[in-house]
């Protein structure tokens, strides 16, 4: 959820207040009240959002509750709920407590104020609203402190995996290429020295080598497929949804046969697909973003574009998106793709990137 989205439903919980005292009250009659009320809704959302001032903007909340109590009746008190939410976001559980201690003592003064000046007896009907909103701080801030807990307890998880996984990594690289390599450097030095005295054992040394690098080039292959592989399809629906949890409007348009596609063509399709995609969300500003995965005789095609501030307008947005751009050309580089970056008059950037069929070259080769 974004910043905007936020502070628009910080005012939610106002809105049945709002409707019932400017809808069904006549201004000339309770303008007092209603200018309160927007002070309280005011210091709600500033208590709410932003922590500086924030114990000040809760104490002026609970000034007015009180005056609401005081003129009216204890039933007010349910507009504590706003100061209580407001509590839970104070970073310390003894500030939480303080002003606990401050609103109980300042709704207790005005319930009793308010039955004196009334005459009537002092009646606890509202007792079960002030015990919520006593414990509601608490409670509330027991469940964000739980919600960070999780979250960076999922971090440190998804960390660990990463960590494992790259221990994994270079574990099979030193156990299976290491000792390859090694051998083909031994072998090589041996035909250094037995090109001139042996020619043929020299021969037979660098038929020896050629077989060993294929070994190795098959190990490399092996280990690749063994990681995990990207289904380019679920990428495409991923980054669908990535855009609408943005608040950008996707469209999308994708003619193309996975099921022929190599491995590791999906794999680098997929990676430069999430990074267009992240770069869209992180820098481009954009409300609308399109989306096409294409496929003809000769190539893979993918196209996205979309209505940001564009490339000329920012001069620092290619150095944004440098590392990025630099990590999906090594990898296209490593298929013979390539990789083109534009931005047209209307400022639309636009990401080419077009791989050529791997499979048409292999049976041309064998045929």
């Amino acid at each position: 959820m974004n910043t905007i989205s936020r502070k628009w439903l910080a005012f939610v919980p106002l809105i049945i207040p709002a409707v019932y005292l400017y809808g069904f009250t006549p201004l000339q009659e309770a303008w007092l009240d209603k200018f309160l009320f927007l002070l309280l809704a005011f210091c709600y959302w500033r208590s709410l959002l932003y922590t500086k001032h924030r114990e000040m903007n809760i104490c002026i909340q609970l000034i007015v509750v009180s005056y609401f109590i005081l003129v009216h009746t204890p039933w007010h008190m349910s507009f504590g709920f706003y100061p209580s939410l407001a509590m839970s976001m104070l970073v310390s559980y003894r500030r939480i407590s303080w002003l606990v201690g401050f609103m109980a003592g300042c709704f207790t003064i005005a319930v009793c104020l308010s039955a004196y000046l009334s005459g009537e007896p002092l009646r606890f009907e509202w007792l079960p609203i002030s015990i919520a909103l006593i414990v509601l701080p608490y409670v509330s801030k027991l469940y964000q402190v739980s919600y960070e807990m999780q979250m960076k307890l999922y971090h440190a998880s998804a960390e660990n995996v990463k960590y494992a996984e790259r221990a994994r990594i270079a574990r099979d690289l030193h156990d299976t290429l290491g000792q390859t390599f090694s051998m083909i450097t031994v072998k090589s030095e041996l035909v250094e020295r037995l090109i001139r005295s042996s020619p043929d054992e020299a021969i037979i040394e660098v038929g020896d080598i050629q077989r060993i690098s294929r070994t190795a080039l098959l190990q490399v292959r092996e280990m690749v497929n063994d990681m995990q592989s990207i289904d380019i399809r679920d990428e495409f629906h991923r980054a669908v949804h990535i855009l609408q949890t943005a608040g950008i409007e996707a469209e999308t348009h994708i003619r193309m046969d996975a099921e022929r596609m190599m491995p590791i063509v999906q794999n680098v399709l997929g990676m430069c697909l999430r990074e267009c995609i992240t770069n869209v969300v992180k820098h481009s500003g954009a409300g609308k973003c399109s989306i096409q995965l294409l496929e003809d005789k000769e190539r893979y095609l993918l196209l996205t574009c979309d209505n940001g501030i564009g490339i000329a307008k920012g001069q620092n947005q290619t150095r944004k998106w440098g590392a990025g751009l630099l990590g999906m050309k090594e990898r296209l580089s490593l298929i013979g793709g390539t990789l083109e970056l534009d931005s047209d008059a209307e400022n639309r950037t636009k990401v080419t990137i077009t791989i050529p069929h791997h499979r048409t070259r292999a049976k041309e080769e064998t045929g």
